[in-house]
């Protein structure tokens, strides 16, 4: 059994960020581009951001650890995404 794909976590970040968009009064946003800074486009605040990675592993049931991911890359989407889908990659047994 896979895991999600970095297109799979794209699009439930994409839904969480929409979500917290609409709930300020703004537009949602289109596909976003692999150098989206969730954190320097205004478009989550720092605890924003944490609620997206909880949120995330509670939609995929896993945990996820960001220990490893560089910190100045964690916010860039692209990036991210490849990161959280490979936490999520199922581990042999």
């Amino acid at each position: 059994m896979n895991g999600p794909t970095p297109d799979d976590d794209r699009a439930s970040f994409g839904t969480f960020l929409n979500r917290k968009l609409r709930d300020r009064g703004q537009r949602p946003l289109g596909e976003l581009p692999d150098d989206y800074d969730l954190l320097l486009s205004g478009a989550l605040d720092s605890l924003a951001f944490v609620e997206m990675m909880m949120a995330a592993g509670e939609h995929f049931s896993r945990d996820i650890d960001f220990e490893d991911l560089d910190p100045e890359r964690m916010t860039l989407i692209g990036p991210l995404c490849l990161f959280v889908a490979e936490q999520l990659r199922p581990q042999p047994s």
